[in-house]
């Protein structure tokens, strides 16, 4: 049996993996997909503190503090998203007593919230992703050119990030009963898509390879 390790901030990565591929331990998609946005601010962070920038000019230099700033931030955030409980919530939840209509109205009601903690979570990761893919074309025009190759996967593992969150998200929407709630989340998460599809977009741009 594998051993229950201890939150993600207190582990190492080969535990993780190994936590990831256990079918009795917490961690699933959305911790995976918050570690894989955590690396890849991770990545961006690297380019921005380089001592290189695109231009060498004190502008670059500014925009790359400020984003670094803010990438420091959100990668603390990406890994707090893992340590959560909700998937303890709803098990207790759904295991109160059920016996008279009082107790199974306030089962479902618990059951309720207890999703909406757990749909939170992915929904907070999908910020922090488009956030950081925003921040991604920050740093990648005005970044060195030498890290590109840095910028270009650390695009590639928020924009990861992000869908494997979606996904989760959008397999839970099914179970709720509040249909102002899985409305408002709906647009939520069109809004995101398109926000992290014109930020890839963005970054991108910079990647290309200048004219000879």
């Amino acid at each position: 049996m594998a051993r229950n390790p201890g939150p993600l901030t207190d582990i190492l990565l080969r535990d993780f993996i190994a936590a990831v591929g256990a079918a009795e331990q917490a961690h699933g998609a959305v911790s995976t997909a918050a570690v894989a946005a955590a690396l890849g601010t991770s990545l961006l962070l690297r380019v921005a503190t380089l001592p290189q920038t695109r231009s060498g000019s004190v502008a670059d230099r500014t925009k790359l503090i400020d984003a670094a700033t803010v990438l420091g931030g959100l990668q603390q955030q990406l890994m707090e998203t893992v340590e959560t409980e909700t998937a303890v919530k709803l098990f207790a939840a759904q295991n109160m007593p059920r016996v008279s209509d009082v107790q199974r109205s306030e089962r479902q009601a618990a059951i309720q919230l207890a999703l909406r903690a757990s749909a939170d979570v992915p929904l907070e990761v999908m910020r922090l992703c488009a956030r950081g893919l925003d921040l991604a074309a920050t740093v990648a025009g005005h970044g060195a050119r030498a890290a590109s190759a840095d910028a270009q996967l650390s695009v590639a593992l928020l924009q990861a990030g992000f869908d494997g969150a979606r996904s989760s998200l959008e397999s839970k929407l099914g179970s709720f009963t509040d249909a102002r709630y899985v409305t408002s989340t709906v647009d939520e998460i069109v809004r995101l898509t398109d926000e992290t599809t014109a930020a890839r977009r963005a970054a991108a741009s910079f990647f290309e390879a200048p004219p000879a």
